[in-house]
């Protein structure tokens, strides 16, 4: 410990060092006589408390109390004088002085000496504390403000009290003042569930990783996880609440996708072994009927066994649809052919009281898609829209270009900037709530009656429009009628004139005396191939998998004049068998057939334009008739 002692009188200054250092044996002692030594010592420092005289030959122990202060605040200063005022005393414990003490009375200067050391050493703690409480607060007030994870304190009632940025910025509101003019209890999509909230939280205490489906400002549903802590007083009467909510919105989503990727990867491998059994199922059914006549006993249990078979073909489609497992063999299309070749089959499904409008934009772009596919979208929205008015009402199918700039202003998450062609489809029907909204592409859900519907239909349809690259949103609410807005990405810049399919005129197949190779695992469906073809006059040799074929192909190579292959064929997939063989002779023609619709033919499922497919399960004859115009071309 270090003390600076300042006295004029050489004999006062040792009075008072001999009295201290009898407590403070290890203490050192700096002397100050005159103004310069006290220059040097205030230069120097490092004491840790100064003893002055009140009356100096100089000045007075006061201005000598103001200097240190200034250069040394933290120091404590003890005052003795010889000439003792009680005036001089208040004026300088007011400033700050820590202690005074008289010289007569220099026994109670060790005292004095410790209590200002121990004053000090608590003021400065408290300056310590002080200082780390502010560091804490700012530093959680910086927490508060800008963290990511919402922050509030609200009543049992649902009045927001305080909450930070975060938590304003989760419900869509822009300030925290415009979030707490609002009720939670409004934020939850019934109040029973507020209800059932506050119930849990007064049995529980606290609730933590409580998830929630709540709502934004603007009614759009969120997914919320809270940590909340109850104030409960002695009664246990809930008081307020205090909480932590992270949006979890992103995270659901991803799940529910993982989730829809999962049931996909499982309807598609389903649809191989089933496409395969129908397809055996249907070719007996038509070899049968074939070979007996209208009057036969049979002839009706053939027919509905194919119109079952058929039923179930059907299925499948929707199935690999939702699953976006369906081969494209797309073209570039105008959308305004495609509703126009359609509104007479679209009026017959309509009721006679609804009334349906189309209107086209003139100068529409050109989208490229499987013609038959978003035939199928259109349909089953149209279908969907006939459902929603049971009374009557009117269907308006609309199609417009969409500006690169546009794209801005959608509000259906990340989509590329670029030009898009918008198919629409509104009703006037009864509407859906927020609740069937969030719902509604979800496989197997529906709002119709039990025998009634599948759930497949807009699941198919936003299966079909992913997989063109497009996306699909819904706008409605109850009572007000649904528009399903398709956006397609436009192939360029330049419109296309509108005009209708050419007319397939129907004919009867031609068979024809080339050699085929067919590759088909399935034992019973290549026995039908195989089969139905001979009869048609091709000669064909057959294979059970990818590696027979090829060794089959090079054996028979010039012979052989068309492949007809699964794209699952086991040691060798179909597509690496196709390759194989077109090294070898790229002018080999080749017929894709599956009931797997397997990510074979390319990333997306659309078929190149150097061979052909055809789904199972088929017609046989349809199959003849493939076959015949892929040897034609």
């Amino acid at each position: 410990m270090k003390f600076l002692v300042i006295d004029d009188s050489f004999a006062d200054r040792e009075l008072v060092v001999r009295r201290l250092r009898k407590e403070f044996d290890d203490a050192e002692f700096v002397e100050v006589g005159n103004p310069r030594d006290l220059d040097e010592a205030m230069e120097r420092g490092g004491f840790d408390i100064v003893l002055t005289d009140y009356q100096l030959n100089w000045t007075n122990g006061l201005q000598i109390f103001q200097r240190i202060k200034e250069q040394h605040p933290d120091v404590p200063v003890v005052m003795f004088t010889g000439t003792g005022s009680e005036e001089i005393a208040v004026e300088g414990l007011r400033a700050g002085l820590s202690n005074y003490v008289l010289k007569k009375h220099l026994d109670r200067l060790p005292h004095a000496v410790r209590e200002s050391l121990e004053k000090a050493r608590l003021r400065r703690q408290y300056e310590d504390a002080i200082q780390q409480l502010r560091i804490s607060e700012e530093r959680y007030r910086e927490i508060f403000e800008q963290g990511l994870t919402g922050v509030f304190a609200m009543t049992p009632q649902g009045k927001i009290i305080t909450c930070n940025p975060a938590f304003a910025s989760i419900f869509g509101f822009a300030t925290c003042e415009e979030a707490m003019q609002v009720n939670f209890s409004t934020l939850c999509p019934q109040s029973e569930q507020y209800t059932a909230f506050i119930g849990l939280l007064e049995r529980e205490k606290r609730l933590e990783a409580y998830e929630a489906e709540m709502r934004r400002c603007d009614g759009q549903p969120i997914y919320v996880v809270e940590n909340v802590v109850g104030a409960f007083d002695a009664a246990g009467k809930l008081l307020e609440i205090t909480g932590y909510v992270f949006d979890n919105t992103e995270r659901k989503q991803l799940q529910q996708a993982q989730r829809l990727e999962s049931v996909g990867l499982l309807v598609s491998g389903i649809a191989h072994d089933f496409n395969n059994m129908l397809g055996g199922i249907l070719g007996y059914t038509s070899r049968g009927l074939a070979r007996v006549t209208p009057n036969h006993p049979l002839y009706e249990n053939f027919h509905h066994i194919q119109e079952i078979a058929t039923r179930a073909a059907k299925m499948t489609q929707q199935l690999l649809a939702f699953s976006r497992r369906q081969v494209l063999e797309p073209s570039d299309v105008n959308l305004n052919t495609v509703v126009k070749n359609l509104l007479d089959f679209i009026g017959k499904l309509l009721a006679d009281h609804i009334e349906i409008e189309f209107v086209p934009d003139p100068t529409l772009k050109t989208v490229r898609v499987d013609y038959a596919q978003i035939e199928q979208v259109l349909m089953n929205l149209c279908v969907n829209a006939r459902d929603a008015m049971p009374d009557g009402g009117k269907l308006t199918i609309r199609t417009r270009n969409i500006s690169p700039e546009e794209t801005y202003r959608l509000d259906h998450g990340k989509i590329e900037v670029r030009p898009w062609v918008l198919l629409s489809v509104k009703d006037t029907g009864i509407g859906m709530d927020e609740q069937v909204q969030a719902r509604i592409f979800e496989p197997f859900f529906t709002t119709k009656e039990v025998g009634k519907g599948t759930g497949l239909g807009l699941s198919m349809v936003h299966g079909i429009v992913g997989q063109h690259n497009g996306f699909i949103s819904v706008e409605s609410k109850s009572g007000e009628g649904t528009t399903f807005n398709i956006y397609l990405p436009t192939v360029d810049d330049a419109p296309v004139v509108p005009s209708l399919l050419p007319t397939r005129e129907i004919s009867v197949v031609q068979g024809g005396d080339e050699t085929i190779l067919v590759v088909e695992d399935d034992p019973d469906l290549c026995y039908l191939m195989k089969e139905i073809l001979s009869d048609y006059g091709y000669t064909v040799i057959s294979a059970s998998d990818g590696v027979e074929g090829l060794q089959l192909f090079e054996e028979y190579a010039d012979s052989l004049s068309l492949v007809v292959s699964d794209l699952m064929t086991p040691k060798m997939r179909g597509k690496e068998l196709y390759d194989r063989i077109r090294a070898m002779n790229e002018k080999t023609r080749f017929l894709f057939v599956s009931g797997y619709q397997a990510n074979q033919i390319s990333q997306n499922f659309v078929l190149d334009k150097d061979f052909s497919f055809l789904p199972k399960p088929f017609d046989l004859d349809e199959l003849a008739g493939k076959v015949r115009e892929m040897l034609t071309y």
